[in-house]
């Protein structure tokens, strides 16, 4: 009994982080862009949707590292969900837009939506940090992380689906250091996790 009203508190508080983080940091960011405006208005209930997956995601990871062991089914589904909701992100949020920024510090400003954005760009960004650390040293993880930062960047800018920028490169690459280090974290307590 007591194991089911601590998984069903944890349940609550996924929700309720779950809720706030795709209501008023998520949603309001991706209504900024025409493109995703579309995609979202075919669907009734897209912020309803994000927060479900989201807290399940969370919910069963929390639970499975809780129980020291992780399931191969759940990995795969988590980061499948997670490849498709990133390729949404990168390249649909514009078209027929191009530029390059090389400012390293442009997100680096005072107003809301900035702020906002280089957040995400810093959380989109945490599990493939953490994909990476499950078979790689650190050096082979700076290595493919910045170039598959560079590859997104590239192609956005490539296909006109938006700014190659610097700034973004390095959000990103933070994210994926944030998730390296949660993974290598979770590999150091020698326990078999996977």
């Amino acid at each position: 009994m007591q194991k089911f009203i601590i998984y069903f508190g944890s349940l609550l508080v996924t929700f309720s982080l779950s809720y706030a983080t795709i209501t008023w940091l998520i949603m309001p960011v991706l209504t900024r862009y025409p493109n995703l405006l579309k995609v979202i208005d075919h669907f009734d209930h897209t912020a309803l949707t994000l927060i479900l997956l989201l807290t399940l995601i969370v919910w069963l990871f929390g639970i499975q590292y809780h129980l020291k062991r992780f399931s191969v089914i759940y990995l795969y589904l988590a980061f499948s969900v997670y490849a498709l909701l990133l390729f949404m992100v990168l390249f649909t949020k514009t078209t027929d837009f191009q530029a390059i920024s090389l400012n390293p510090f442009d997100f680096i400003k005072a107003d809301t939506r900035t702020i906002q954005e280089a957040v995400l760009n810093i959380i989109y960004f945490i599990p493939l940090g953490g994909l990476y650390c499950i078979n790689t040293d650190f050096k082979q993880f700076v290595i493919i992380s910045l170039i598959t930062l560079l590859g997104i960047e590239t192609i956005q800018f490539i296909f006109y689906l938006g700014t190659f920028a610097i700034s973004d490169i390095i959000l990103n690459f933070l994210g994926c250091l944030s998730g390296y280090y949660c993974c290598q974290r979770m590999k150091n307590t020698g326990e078999n996790l996977i």
